[in-house]
């Protein structure tokens, strides 16, 4: 049933499987969140995987499956296929869920990049710098020899192969546009 449900991404059949595997119903959701030593409610799906990986790296499968069991009820209160797929397979590609107009849009903060996730972000939200972003291939610098000579970073002189390195980025990652943006204009 377990394998139907994943394939389905089913929320109700994973339920049942979990109830079938373990003869019981979930563990109460407050007891899994302390159980994994997770604090806040709201982390992101890939950080309580990342809490529950932690916790099991150097335990054995009897550790593993107290920890499985409190990962398994977080997954299916939220309907998380993407904890019950991780949960089976910790390899598992998983395609993120599509977002919906009341989740929140934005980065990831990786420990200390939260200021620059939102000022990157707020940039992206004025028009004319978005323009820029989607049509990048358009703004770039010239890179004749007269428009080299001019540019400079911190009254510095910038050489060619510096200013091609910092062209170098992918129109569809728009927030790589912006950094190369940033580096360029210094």
């Amino acid at each position: 049933m377990r394998v139907i449900a994943t394939k389905r991404g089913d929320y109700n059949l994973q339920q049942a499987a979990t109830q079938m595997e373990s003869g019981t119903t979930r563990i109460p959701i407050d007891q899994a969140y302390t159980r994994l030593q997770i604090q806040d409610h709201m982390l992101p799906e890939e950080t309580i995987f990342a809490y529950f990986q932690q916790l099991t790296s150097d335990n054995g499968a009897g550790t593993r499956d107290h920890y499985a069991e409190a990962l398994r009820s977080i997954a299916l209160e939220r309907g998380s296929n993407y904890l019950l797929a991780k949960l089976d397979d910790p390899n598992a590609i998983v395609a993120p869920a599509p977002s919906t107009s009341d989740q929140p849009i934005g980065l990831d903060n990786i420990g200390n990049t939260c200021y620059l996730n939102s000022l990157l972000q707020y940039y992206y939200t004025i028009k004319a710098i978005r323009n820029v972003v989607m049509n990048f291939q358009d703004f770039r610098m010239p890179l004749g020899e007269e428009d080299i000579k001019r540019k400079k970073v911190g009254g510095r002189s910038v050489s060619k192969a510096e200013i091609i390195k910092a062209q170098k980025c992918k129109p569809q990652r728009p927030l790589e546009v912006i950094v190369s943006l940033i580096e360029i204009s210094r």
